[in-house]
């Protein structure tokens, strides 16, 4: 036993440099879906091209490498199919016969690209801006005592994968809405046009437990800290007065949550790194009347889900009465 515990601990000792290794959004942790499933996906990723998001490994070497049969991978596939986090298309050869099964990570080739993003972003880039008082060449009779320099925060380099992470999520939440959509069709409340598999409730019920959120709006003193924090983030000095009146402005909006979320990510592509001050609410406002739509939030989605799973019950309950 104790040699057998040795050679794992000797296995288990990975040199990502010389073995490589494998980068998920951290998210795919609430996507509900069986161990299997998810081994299945960790070993297509791994396979997977950076820029296409494409593979063709066999259901032979998925076997061999996961210790399972070739049904096994065949059910797991199916079930990643189902979750929309793969597609599959069999390849055949010029007299008809198959040549190959090609598979496509549906979230792997923009969720790669955000990692480049992210490593480009974190390099020192020169920046053009004038020049600062303390800068500036003194001469050995001038005073320079009242010119103390201003001590400014460093900017927290935030991870460019954020808006990517809740890609598979995302991926996953529509495609039980379009399947839903389909179930229902054009009928009349309960009814439903088509059969609703019984999967197709289980996930969705899975989903929506594990990802609803709370409602209640943030309080304004948690939205004080995040617009403090969206200003030293960028090495702005903050202004208490320019940052209660941006508050006042904040708490008027119906939803300041995702309002924060378009600021930062307007900020990250749009703000001049040069920029040293804060802006006054009148600025402030006209910056939040220029942000582009709001996309389509998960929450909304979520409840549509929710609804159908409702839809679903009343009708298993009027048939059975």
């Amino acid at each position: 036993m104790a040699r057998e515990t040795a050679k794992v601990c000797e296995m288990l000792r990975f040199t990502p440099v010389a073995t490589g290794y494998t980068a998920l959004p951290q998210d795919l942790m609430t996507v509900p879906m069986s161990d299997g499933a998810f081994r299945t996906l960790v070993l297509l990723c791994s396979h997977a091209s950076s820029e296409t998001g494409e593979c063709y490994p066999s259901q032979s070497q998925l076997a061999a490498m996961m210790g399972k049969s070739k049904g096994s991978v065949s059910a797991h596939v199916k079930e990643l199919r189902g979750l929309g986090l793969v597609q599959t298309e069999t390849q055949t050869c010029r007299h008809g016969g198959n040549y190959r099964l090609r598979y496509l990570v549906t979230f792997w080739r923009d969720w790669r690209a955000a990692l480049r993003r992210r490593r480009t972003a974190s390099a020192v880039q020169p920046v053009e801006r004038p020049v600062q008082l303390t800068e500036r060449h003194k001469e050995e009779n001038h005073i320079q005592a009242n010119h103390t320099p201003t001590t400014r925060p460093k900017p927290v380099s935030k991870p460019a994968t954020s808006c990517v992470a809740d890609k598979a999520v995302e991926v996953v939440v529509d495609n039980l809405v379009r399947r839903w959509q389909t179930a229902k069709g054009g009928a009349p409340f309960p009814s439903f046009e088509a059969e609703v598999p019984d999967d197709l409730v289980a996930e969705t019920h899975r989903l929506v437990q594990t990802m609803t959120t709370p409602q209640t709006p943030p309080a304004p003193s948690e939205i004080r800290v995040a617009l403090r924090n969206l200003w030293q983030d960028r090495g702005i000095e903050v202004d208490e007065t320019l940052l209660e009146g941006q508050l006042r402005l904040m708490t008027r909006e119906t939803d300041p949550r995702g309002l924060l979320q378009r600021l930062e990510a307007h900020f990250t592509t749009h703000w001049p790194r040069h920029w040293r001050r804060m802006s006054t609410p009148a600025q402030f406002e006209a910056m939040i009347a220029g942000l582009p739509a709001r996309p389509a939030d998960l929450g909304v989605k979520l409840r549509l889900l929710a609804s159908d799973l409702r839809r679903h019950a009343a009708l298993r309950l009027r048939e059975a009465t």
